[in-house]
């Protein structure tokens, strides 16, 4: 964990290996989410200067459901997987994070508890302010309370998007946006087609929309044969994303 240095780059030195982040390849990983572009600048002053990164393992647990909320977060590289767990240890994931996405909003405006399960996918970099240093802020810019609460909204709306399309579309339509949106976030180019650079089991795709992974298996297999995708080992790549557009704007 370290803090920007004054020559504007953070150093990180996991197992040896020295990452080198200079302060405006920070504002512009940051500054892919619209949330942060429309801050203030003196708010994003702050934020930087407060802020510290934290370097995490692939798997490592950033809270879990119920912990005390001890700060707010940005991811910088790799992803973040938010869900939660029943008793019978049944996953419900809730979303996916990408670089330039926050989290932790929640804890940060009503101190409670966490509501979810944070893990990281892949090594991550994480921009982190702590509970402390979010305070400052607020204590600082009272007008930091609207754009924490424009980001839950934001949350809230992913929330009723979700609800409504396992209410409203079919597990096909379902199924075929979320890997849209995947893409989208987590798009690598390939000679074929996208590949979404996220290891993602059948069980993992079954909990993101609410199906059995025995109907994701048979999704997968058939747009396969029909060369819409191919599905290998955990990695999804997209072909022909039209074809799999249409099936959830038709609906």
């Amino acid at each position: 964990m370290v803090k920007l240095s004054e020559n504007g780059q953070y150093l990180l030195q996991p197992q040896g290996d020295v990452i080198a982040l200079t302060s405006q390849a920070l504002l512009d990983i940051l500054s892919t989410s619209s949330w942060f572009k429309e801050l203030p600048d003196y708010l994003i002053t702050k934020i930087i200067e407060l802020s510290t990164i934290k370097y995490h393992e692939d798997g490592d647990i950033i809270h879990y459901q119920g912990d005390a909320s001890q700060g707010l977060y940005a991811v910088l590289s790799g992803s973040v997987k938010v869900s939660s767990i029943s008793a019978d240890g049944k996953e419900c994931v809730f979303r996916y994070l990408s670089p330039g996405s926050w989290f932790g909003e929640i804890g940060m405006l009503d101190k409670s508890a966490r509501t979810h399960d944070a893990r990281t996918i892949n090594k991550t970099m994480l921009l982190a302010l702590s509970s402390k240093d979010v305070q400052t802020l607020l204590n600082m810019y009272p007008i930091f309370y609207k754009f924490l609460a424009l980001l839950l909204c934001r949350v809230v709306r992913n929330a009723f998007t979700m609800l409504n399309d396992t209410t409203l579309l079919s597990v096909s339509a379902r199924l075929a946006k979320r890997l849209i949106s995947l893409a989208d976030s987590y798009g690598e180019p390939h000679d074929k087609g996208i590949l979404i650079g996220l290891y993602l089991t059948q069980d993992d795709m079954a909990t993101i929309i609410n199906a059995t992974r025995q109907t994701i298996n048979k999704r997968l297999v058939d747009w396969q044969k029909l060369g819409w995708i191919d599905a290998k080992y955990g990695k999804i790549l997209i072909m022909n994303p039209e074809a799999l557009k249409q099936l959830y704007m038709d609906e």
